[in-house]
């Protein structure tokens, strides 16, 4: 690991970010601690590794902290593999405080001693001068797999992956005032962050998924496609024959989808969807809730534009429509989840 500068305290310092679905009711996002220390544990999983610190505090007593931070996956893509920080490393973090008044945090921000600053999640923002000016620690390409990677490519059929410094891009989904019916406004009202279902290893359902900051790969599969998405490991189906569902009952937290094509644009509609959230501030969506997505390859194949369409009388008085979009890293491919939330 490339080893951060020591200095060890812990202070809370105000700052606005966005919280994260299973961090919601645990820590608090509008108020920043900072510490650093010596890590004494690793625990490397999804949906969330976690670290044990010891921290000297203002007494000169030693507290042990518990650390979590952005998933396998996001941290991945952000450069920091399971090496990179060790039992033994002194490390300054940044992170969202603890709501339970305990020695612990979800750690956003690092900083490395050659100055450079470690984004640690999707969401996260340049915390200290050093990244706020751009010296920003960066993952290396592995060309390898990028050749690979370009070997498989077919127009769509291939891995796209999030970007996260354009926010056309990445979120898709967030906490909002959407236009919700009484009925859902009052499911809404009686959301609990504590009791989501979301908080571990249960799969997010459509459309809530699609909004993952993992990679997707998009496949032919006979005269189908499949779409993969690495986080929990899913893989959606998507008809080609545009024949309706086999049997009318049945509701998955994925649905039922159909596909077609319009010009080079992949189309797609989504129903038969099992009643559940567009995203983890409890919105509720409904069986009724219809789903038409767009995917458009831009000319040079290296970025995919993607629009959603949501449907759901029961949930919302009006139609709603978010965008984003994937880039092409041709070493970046859907690699295992294998979520583990047991403590």
């Amino acid at each position: 690991m490339l080893r951060a500068a020591l200095f060890v305290f812990a202070t809370t310092l105000p700052l606005l970010t966005n919280s994260h679905h299973s961090s919601a009711g645990l820590f608090d996002h509008d108020n920043m601690v900072e510490i650093e220390g010596i890590i004494t544990g690793v625990r490397w999983r999804n949906p969330h590794p976690e670290y044990t610190a010891e921290v000297t505090d203002d007494n000169g007593d030693t507290v042990e902290w518990r650390i979590e931070t952005g998933s396998v996956s996001t941290l991945r893509l952000r450069g920091v593999t399971r090496d990179f920080i060790q039992v033994g490393d002194r490390v300054r973090l940044a992170g969202a405080s603890s709501l339970r008044g305990l020695p612990e945090m979800f750690a956003e921000n690092m900083l490395l001693d050659d100055g450079r600053e470690v984004l640690l999640r999707a969401v996260s923002k340049p915390f200290w001068p050093a990244g706020i000016t751009g010296n920003l620690y960066q993952r290396e390409t592995d060309e390898e797999q990028a050749s690979q990677g370009r070997q498989g490519a077919d127009g769509m059929f291939r891995a796209w992956t999030p970007i996260f410094d354009d926010p056309e891009g990445y979120p898709l989904l967030s906490a909002g005032d959407y236009p919700l019916t009484t009925q859902a406004n009052t499911l809404k009202s009686q959301w609990n962050p504590n009791n989501s279902p979301y908080n571990g290893c249960n799969p997010k359902p459509m459309p809530y998924i699609m909004g993952s900051a993992y990679p997707i790969a998009i496949e032919p599969i006979e005269e189908n496609i499949l779409i993969k998405i690495e986080e929990f490991d899913l893989e959606r189906l998507i008809h080609m024959d545009n024949l309706p569902p086999p049997n009318p009952n049945t509701y998955s937290h994925l649905g039922y989808s159909n596909g077609r094509w319009d010009g080079d644009d992949l189309v797609i509609e989504t129903e038969k969807i099992q009643a559940g959230h567009l995203y983890g501030d409890g919105t509720p969506t409904s069986r009724a809730v219809h789903l038409l997505e767009r995917f458009e390859l831009n000319e040079d194949q290296g970025r995919l534009y993607y629009t959603l369409s949501v449907t759901d009388p029961e949930s919302f008085t009006e139609d709603l429509e978010f965008k984003r979009y994937w880039v092409w890293q041709p070493d970046i491919k859907v690699e295992a989840y294998d979520c583990n939330n047991e403590q």
